[in-house]
């Protein structure tokens, strides 16, 4: 090999490298300030944001199973087994921390050195892992179709 074509060896490996790290880049994501880990193989589905307002009946309020919160946006993720992974990120107006988590049927747990409340459930014939835990004053609630992958989404 000439010296030529082994450059251009090494310009091919450092262009895959680079795909390869803006692919698992792109699998990050950021909710109302908090980072999470997007699983391989899973692809944006829907997104939602759901805020309290005043209807004609009074104040709107929203929660996370149970938890109030003022804000919350939704990220679903689903693979091509159909399996569904879904984050959820709520908030407080003004900065107010959210102090505890109001959580009916789950269960105390630490996942990742991270304690919350746990709860498994079928959904649309599937089992779902459920986890709910406060960082930094925000409910983050994972939805994913194991519990290791719970743990994959946390950072």
């Amino acid at each position: 090999m000439n010296l030529k074509n082994i450059l251009m060896i090494g310009l091919i490996l450092i262009a895959a490298g680079s795909l390869i790290t803006a692919v698992n880049a792109a699998q990050d994501t950021n909710i109302n300030g908090i980072n999470l880990k997007v699983l391989d193989g899973f692809n944006p589905h829907e997104s939602d944001v759901d805020t309290t307002h005043m209807d004609e009946d009074g104040l709107d309020v929203e929660d996370i199973d149970g938890t109030r919160v003022d804000n919350k946006v939704t990220r679903e993720y689903i693979n091509s087994n159909g399996d569904k992974l879904e984050l959820t990120v709520g908030v407080l107006n003004n900065g107010k921390p959210v102090q505890a988590i109001n959580a009916y049927g789950y269960t105390k747990k630490s996942i990742n050195g991270k304690d919350g409340y746990f709860k498994t459930e079928r959904d649309d014939g599937r089992q779902q892992y459920k986890f709910q835990y406060i960082p930094d004053g925000k409910l983050v609630k994972i939805e994913a179709p194991t519990e290791n992958s719970i743990s994959k989404v946390m950072t």
